[in-house]
């Protein structure tokens, strides 16, 4: 259960979560990634609006698809077809996410962020940076390709071994459902048994 909470959690730090301030140069749209874990490919989609500030991420794996959004700072994971919703942890996702559109000095100190070059994820020209961040009581190092503040590609290396996440489809500016960005109406919000964790590591 921890590993499988692990990956839900490197999923959703990947992509992002809503935001208070404008994370990317683009103001609405569609990125739509793979990530192969344990020999599964596992499709993801990210919707976003408002530069960022509005984010949602749909993931479908072992034969669920699930809706994930950030309210309050904590992660929400909606099955829209079971009307059924998870309210867990943001497992550092929030705190260590990077405005890479807004650089300061002490984020670039603080995670040691390094430039590593340029390279061309979906199409798109991508800035290569190395960084590190705290997730789920462990330090891990994440590798990502940039455009635009957006991130296209995925590379982070923790105990369970290397994740990667990589953009296959890129949609800029175009219309998304507001929905995508709230809870619906009626369902009820279960919290998520922490022992399940086997004793935290938050």
């Amino acid at each position: 259960m921890r590993r499988i909470l692990f990956i839900a959690a490197l999923m959703a730090f990947s992509l992002g979560a809503a935001a208070q301030e404008k994370l990317y140069e683009v103001k609405s749209g569609i990125v739509t990634l793979e990530m192969d874990m344990m020999g599964q490919t596992v499709v993801q989609q990210l919707y976003f609006d408002d530069y960022g500030v509005k984010q949602a991420n749909l993931s479908e794996f072992g034969g669920q698809k699930v809706r994930s959004i950030e309210v309050d700072g904590k992660n929400i994971m909606i099955d829209d077809a079971a009307k059924t919703a998870t309210r867990m942890p943001s497992f550092g996702a929030q705190a260590n996410r990077i405005n890479f559109t807004n650089l300061d000095e002490k984020t670039v100190k603080k995670n040691k962020i390094k430039e590593e070059g340029q390279e061309e994820i979906a199409g798109k020209p991508c800035t290569k940076y190395t960084y590190k961040v705290l997730m789920m009581g462990q330090a891990v190092t994440v590798t990502a390709w940039v455009y635009k503040g957006i991130t296209l590609k995925t590379a982070i290396k923790t105990d369970f071994g290397e994740m990667v996440t990589k953009a296959t489809k890129v949609e800029e500016d175009i219309q998304v459902d507001p929905a995508l960005f709230v809870l619906p109406e009626g369902v009820e919000v279960q919290e998520m048994d922490m022992s399940m964790m086997g004793g935290g590591g938050f």
